[in-house]
C-alpha cells in the first residue's frame, strides 16, 4: 500500500491530457448541443470528474478521466456531425 501511495505521489500532473480534453469538449459543444446532447453531457460530466480529481491531486485518476472525456467529446462531435450530414442528405433527397 505504501508503494502504491508513493507511486501516486510521484505522478506528474496530467496537464496535456486535461488541456486536450478541455479543448475537445469545447470543440464539440457547438455542434453537439443540438444534435448529440446526451453524448455531450457525458463528455462534460467526465471532464468535470477529471477536474475534481486533478484539483485533489489524484493525478493518475484525473489522467484516465481526461482521456475518457476527450474520447467522449470526440464521440459527441462525430455523432453530431453524422446527424447533421444525414439531415442534409434527407433535405437534398426531398428536393429532387
Amino acid at each position: 500500500m505504501v508503494a502504491a501511495l508513493a507511486a501516486c505521489a510521484t505522478t506528474d500532473p496530467p496537464e496535456s491530457e486535461m488541456a486536450a480534453a478541455r479543448a475537445m469538449v469545447a470543440q464539440a459543444r457547438p455542434a453537439a448541443q443540438a444534435d448529440a446532447p446526451a453524448e455531450l453531457a457525458n463528455a462534460q460530466g467526465t471532464l468535470a470528474r477529471a477536474e475534481t480529481a486533478f484539483q485533489r491531486g489524484h493525478y493518475e485518476h484525473a489522467r484516465m478521466l481526461a482521456i475518457e472525456a476527450e474520447a467522449d467529446a470526440k464521440l459527441a462531435w462525430t455523432t453530431a456531425e453524422n446527424t447533421r450530414a444525414q439531415r442534409e442528405l434527407q433535405e437534398e433527397r426531398s428536393r429532387r
